[in-house]
């Protein structure tokens, strides 16, 4: 049976994933109040476990403490999405070297199957679905890759840079130029072009960055915040 600690790590967990989910998405906008009342009542928890999965988020820098205690998602900033691509796009060029060095047959084959999912879902349009095999192109190289430090920096940046991707994907979709860098970038790891791999997969994120950017500039023009 499990102890009344373990139900409510539970129930924290559960709320945490859910408003995690919920800031990612930019289902709770940049900036947005987080109102314990409303959300014990949405999420069906207890204060005790919400505010622990809160601590949580905050801890992750997705929601923020003002002066006065009160909480809030936070906000948006061009600076913010500048360091956490430019970081990511160097851990990403070690990650697809270090991958090429451990690669086989296989790895390569699935990697192929990922960039074709891009290339057809992008075809369509489907955003939400160029988005998911694209996540895992990048996982899968992660797991090849063996590095587990910068695997765990760039899952720990990667949350917060996909609140970023999800409002370039509301404000201005461009999956024809993710979906052709993805086939580039396989090209040159089955050609076990290290140099060129990494420029390209740098550029790639750069590139993303700049999608990113133009998103918040727009989103604050239209919200005037």
């Amino acid at each position: 049976m499990p102890t009344s600690k373990q139900s409510r790590r539970s129930v924290a967990d559960i709320a945490y994933n859910e408003l995690k989910d919920k800031i990612i998405k930019c289902e709770f906008t940049p900036g947005q109040p987080i109102v314990e009342d409303e959300l014990t009542s949405d999420l069906e928890v207890s204060r005790t476990p919400l505010r622990e999965a809160l601590k949580r988020l905050e801890l992750e820098e997705l929601v923020i403490r003002a002066s006065n205690g009160r909480l809030r998602v936070t906000a948006i900033s061009e600076k913010e999405v500048r360091e956490l691509f430019t970081v990511r796009s160097h851990l990403e060029s070690i990650i697809i070297s270090e991958a090429i060095d451990n690669i086989n047959e296989e790895e390569i084959k699935h990697l192929s199957y990922l960039v074709r999912m891009v290339k057809m879902t992008s075809r369509i349009e489907d955003v939400e679905e160029v988005n998911f095999f694209g996540s895992e192109f990048h996982n899968f190289l992660y797991s090849i890759s063996k590095n587990n430090t910068v695997t765990k920096i760039l899952r720990q940046l990667n949350d917060r840079i996909t609140r970023y991707r999800r409002l370039a994907y509301i404000h201005i979709t461009d999956t024809k130029k993710s979906s052709d860098e993805h086939e580039v970038i396989l090209d040159f790891i089955i050609k076990k072009d290290k140099k060129k791999a990494e420029l390209t997969i740098r550029k790639h994120v750069l590139d993303s960055m700049e999608q990113a950017l133009k998103a918040v500039r727009q989103y604050k023009k239209i919200t005037g915040i």
